[in-house]
């Protein structure tokens, strides 16, 4: 398979990685209907959605293009403009005044549904792919975005003005409220911690909003959440906030390049190059005291927010990272929190990057044994235990030279050595989309045809660096994670694995190079609380599996566990949206009904049927 485009199509257009490194979802690919007869009303209707479209997901922009031919049959096509201009063909268009506007693009299991406003200058709807329904509006070029239907309004001491998410698809309230970068002496620099709310659609809002933390280390939760259909639910009852952690998003955030994209052997390989870590650190500390930037210091920044917000009682969310800082944000104002949910637990005793090896190895082992317990895959792909297994012991000799096709910077070499090759892969298994084609890649890669592992690694690899500050998170894992990790631990933790500690080794490095901030003395002691818990895990997860959440629920006399047996790294699904927004809403894990846990499937495995038929239409 040597096409750009079939390539591509088979690694999925990654839209919904933008969302948040917790809502890769795990749900069948949404079913498309058949398309309505064509009308001769519907033939002289669609003339008003001819033409050029213009939208944006998180940071992706977007441009749809759609025709009429001369008998009313619609096309179109969708090019992702920050994907090297990748353009994926719309396999069916309808519209009607009635229903709107509906695009299916089979090839990457999405569906778009959307109608026109008033003047015919913006389409409003949703983009549903893996599970997933999120916001998005498309605009005529130069269109402008509607004025604003909220007003300003100050809540508690912080004053709010209108404004719409960096992708034009959500309306809120934006502000911002200074903090004191050294918390501790009260003086100095001070950081305006970047703020938007989403106000609660019902007319008499409860008295306790939902406060969302993001990922990462280093994610924005102002640019994350409002993609997520657990804040669509949850808003319909209660005030949103979302927080930019200091350092990161708009709040002073603390950006760091450590890999180009525009050299494949950085985003593949090697990111952690002392120059660079170096040369970053040397230019923060021109706008920052990088030892401010910690855990326990934001949850002390998010309860002055909560403060001076006006609010008592919150109800705390985190995804991935976000977990850590919900569960010290707990330990330090726990008589604050009403509820607590997360997805993706980290605890603070979980060490980041040591539990990768044995969580990438679980991760990777299920995959195969599933794929052993699969008719159609065992069929296609007999030895693909002894396939990776090879794999590895050949990169672990000698590492493999290919060429890769890195979109707009054209072909260029790469050397991938087995730590590379491994520690490339546990991002690519938070999709479902790549987990479906993980047999076929690897069966490829162990005939040495590595296009579709390069082009995968590459496409996830911009799409979260495009998330991360990465400054951010260095100082955070070089004070929370690094320091104590002592060679005992090392080896106890990466002995035998396939990743080994060549990750573990490259943030030691990383490290050395950076500055450690302090961490208060009982930050990896258990946080015992009794504030009603939920805890949700994919059992795949080869990042935070089940084992963390049951580690920290242990300590949490009023939590639940809830086991997602073919989710991933976050598992976005109508399920989920509903288990957490009905949490909330009632306060309590103890009533909810979680078996649509065990209705959450992942696609099927790719088989060699399905790759001849993209060979055909590529051909085509």
């Amino acid at each position: 398979m040597r096409s750009r485009w079939e390539r591509y199509a088979l690694i999925l257009l990654m839209l919904l990685v933008g969302a948040s490194l917790s809502s890769a979802a795990a749900q069948p690919y949404p079913q498309a209907n058949p398309a309505a007869p064509t009308t001769q009303a519907q033939t002289a209707d669609a003339h008003s959605v001819t033409g050029e479209w213009q939208g944006m997901v998180a940071r992706l922009r977007l441009i749809v293009k759609i025709e009429q031919a001369a008998d009313g049959t619609l096309t179109g096509k969708l090019t992702s403009v920050d994907q090297g201009n990748l353009t994926i063909p719309i396999d069916a268009v309808s519209f009607a005044p009635s229903t709107g506007l509906r695009l299916e693009l089979k090839s990457i299991a999405a569906v778009y549904e959307g109608k026109l406003n008033e003047d015919g200058s913006e389409l409003v709807g949703t983009w549903q792919q893996g599970g997933n329904s999120i916001a998005l509006s498309f605009h005529r070029p130069g269109a402008n975005a509607d004025m604003p239907t909220l007003k300003p309004r100050t809540m508690g001491s912080v004053p709010l003005q209108p404004c719409r998410t960096v992708d034009g698809n959500t309306e809120g309230l934006c502000g911002k409220y200074e903090v004191y970068e050294n918390r501790r002496s009260q003086s100095g620099r001070k950081i305006a911690l970047n703020i938007i709310v989403l106000p609660a659609i019902s007319d008499k809002p409860a008295a306790d909003p939902w406060f969302a933390l993001a990922g990462g280390p280093g994610q924005s939760a102002v640019d994350a959440y409002p993609l997520t259909g657990y804040t669509t639910k949850i808003r319909q009852q209660r005030d949103v906030v979302l927080v930019d952690q200091r350092g990161t998003g708009a709040s002073n955030p603390l950006a760091c390049e450590l890999r180009d994209p525009k050299i494949a052997q950085e985003m593949i390989g090697e990111s952690m190059v002392a120059e660079k870590v170096r040369a970053c650190r040397s230019d923060l500390e021109k706008k920052a005291d990088l030892t401010h930037y910690t855990t326990s210091i934001f949850a002390d920044d998010l309860d002055d927010v909560r403060q001076a917000m006006g609010y008592d009682k919150i109800n705390l969310f985190g995804g991935s990272y976000g977990t850590r800082a919900a569960l010290v944000y707990l330990r330090r104002h726990g008589d604050h929190v009403r509820t607590i949910a997360m997805e993706g637990v980290a605890p603070p005793q979980y060490r980041i990057p040591l539990a990768f090896p044995k969580t990438t190895q679980g991760s990777i082992d299920q995959l195969i044994a599933r794929c052993a317990a699969d008719d159609a895959c065992r069929k296609d792909f007999p030895n693909l235990k002894k396939e990776f297994q090879e794999i590895v012991d050949r990169l672990e000799k000698t590492p493999a030279h290919f060429e890769v096709d890195n979109g707009a910077a054209g072909t260029q070499p790469v050397t991938l050595t087995r730590g590379m090759f491994v520690a490339a892969l546990r991002p690519l298994l938070y999709i479902p989309g790549i987990i479906s084609e993980f047999p076929y890649m690897i069966h490829r890669a162990y005939q040495d045809d590595w296009s579709i592992y390069g082009s995968a690694v590459i496409q996830v690899r911009n799409a979260i660096d495009k998330q991360i500050d990465r400054g951010m998170s260095l100082s955070v894992i070089c004070a929370e994670d690094i320091p104590g990790t002592t060679e005992a631990m090392i080896r106890r933790d990466t002995t035998g694995t396939y990743l080994g500690d060549s990750q573990v080794r490259a943030y030691q490095k990383a490290c050395g190079d950076w500055v450690q901030g302090a961490i208060p003395k009982d930050y990896y002691a258990p946080i015992r609380s009794a504030v009603p818990a939920l805890l949700i895990s994919g059992a795949l997860d080869p990042a935070t599996p089940p084992e963390a959440s049951a580690q920290a629920a242990k300590d949490l006399s009023n939590s639940r566990v809830v086991v997602v047996k073919e989710g991933t790294h976050g598992t976005g699904s109508p399920c989920i949206d509903g288990l957490i927004s009905e949490f909330v809403a009632q306060g309590s894990a103890a009533g909810l009904n979680i078996s649509c846990a065990d209705q959450i499937h992942l696609p099927p495995f790719l088989t060699q049927a399905q790759i001849d038929q993209l060979r055909q239409k590529a051909n085509h």
